[in-house]
């Protein structure tokens, strides 16, 4: 919930000093969350922001009219560091205090103000940067290679600083391939994140022998921000066909092929609520 108040000079007084030095009285607008009815300040809140337009207006008690004061034809802008908007000439003195005006009656004056939100919004961010995350490597191991098919391919799951990712493959190529190995990094998305998550990573794939030793010539590096509209990034020919059938090139001992990802870096974009 948020709530609006009226502030006279007299709850302001550092605003602009009392009144404003020439016997004018202020009035500002504040704006500002609010929990029941007490205005308070807090960590929770700190990504609202509301753009309004606002008029105050004071009841001439005589004849039962208002005269009504627009602060600004622009809209004002009500945030964390700037809670209020005002006017520091709303009304002379010498006007204010004429009882024949009817602003003031038995020392009691009736003052409003009408606001119009134009726009509200309220979505915060959590940015985090990993740098050579931990355990940022997975291996798959993918046997019978010659006997896979034309779909794709997942890998389990694996998961670095708490992003959870798994490597796709298309044994026989894509579309946008000649029969080679297409091989893709996706992002799994899991219930808990919001559609508006984003990560962004520097990855590199590469092939493995047997023995663990990267094959000189076979790795790449790509960097790609995953969102809910793209959360998958690879090669769609990532070893071509010829060199795959090349025995001399030892990608196929005992018919496997060893494929290996590592996270590089990576940067993770959370909506909070």
């Amino acid at each position: 919930m948020k709530k609006s108040r009226i502030m006279s000079e007299s709850e302001q007084d550092d605003f602009n000093g009392p009144a404003d030095g020439n016997n004018n009285s202020l009035l500002f607008l504040s704006f500002a969350p609010a929990i029941a009815s007490n205005i308070i300040y807090s960590s929770c809140f700190c990504g609202w922001e509301v753009l309004a337009k606002f008029e105050f207006f004071i009841l001439d008690q005589l004849r039962g009219n208002y005269l009504n004061i627009k602060e600004s034809e622009t809209r004002r802008c009500f945030q964390p560091t700037k809670t209020e908007w005002g006017l520091a000439k709303l009304l002379s003195l010498e006007i204010f205090n004429d009882l024949s005006n009817g602003y003031l009656v038995d020392d009691c004056c009736i003052l409003g103000a009408e606001v119009y939100v134009t726009k509200s919004t309220g979505r915060m961010e959590c940015f985090s940067l990993v740098d050579t995350p931990d355990r940022n490597s997975y291996t798959w191991d993918i046997e019978n290679f010659s006997t896979l098919g034309p779909s794709r391919y997942e890998s389990k799951h694996f998961i670095v600083q708490g992003t959870t990712w798994r490597i796709d493959i298309y044994p026989k190529g894509t579309s946008k391939s000649r029969g080679g190995l297409a091989a893709f990094l996706s992002w799994v998305k899991n219930g808990g994140q919001d559609s508006d998550d984003e990560v962004y990573a520097v990855y590199e794939f590469r092939i493995k022998d047997r023995l663990g030793n990267i094959l000189q010539g076979y790795t790449d590096t790509a960097k790609h921000k995953f969102c809910s509209s793209s959360q998958s990034f690879g090669w769609p020919e990532f070893i071509s066909r010829k060199d795959l059938e090349d025995n001399s090139k030892n990608f196929l001992v005992e018919d496997r092929l060893i494929l290996e990802a590592e996270i590089i870096s990576m940067s993770v974009t959370k909506s909070l609520p």
